[in-house]
């Protein structure tokens, strides 16, 4: 059973980097006791295939280059389960707020066509603060960031 549980482990860590609380869950679905899983983590650190410290930095600069910000980055990283001391060390990688703003004004640049259409500037402000709010930026960089807009 412990054998099994490892080479499930090692088929799923295969296809990309898990958290322990990801691998721990999938392994849990497979039907493996908490036992097995357990000692399939801690072999997989052993070895290590496993490492919370690496996968989120990993995720969190996946993420910062595809255009999202630290409120994001820092939702999406609590939700795989690693802890906040790790989330913390993670988001260095978006930069501090003058980098924030140069990628929220990359990702606005991107959306411009299509918040042009709206010819009411009021609402086009709104819009492009909904925008950016949802891909996970602080309102101050917004505020910049939709200065001109």
């Amino acid at each position: 059973m412990k054998a099994r549980a490892l080479d499930c482990a090692f088929r799923i860590l295969a296809r990309r980097d898990h958290t322990c609380k990801e691998l721990a869950v999938k392994l849990r679905r497979k039907g493996f006791d908490r036992a097995t899983t357990d000692g399939a983590l801690a072999r997989c650190r052993e070895l290590g295939y496993l490492d919370d410290a690496k996968t989120a930095v990993m995720i969190a600069g996946h993420l910062a280059d595809s255009g999202y910000g630290p409120l994001r980055v820092r939702r999406t990283l609590g939700q795989k389960g690693l802890d906040g001391a790790l989330i913390e060390r993670a988001l260095i990688c978006c930069g501090d707020e003058e980098t924030q703003l140069l990628s929220a004004r990359r990702i606005l640049k991107k959306k411009a066509a299509r918040l042009s259409r709206e010819v009411d500037p009021c609402k086009r402000r709104q819009k492009a603060f909904r925008f950016l709010a949802g891909r996970g930026f602080p309102a101050p960089v917004i505020n910049q960031a939709i200065g001109n807009v």
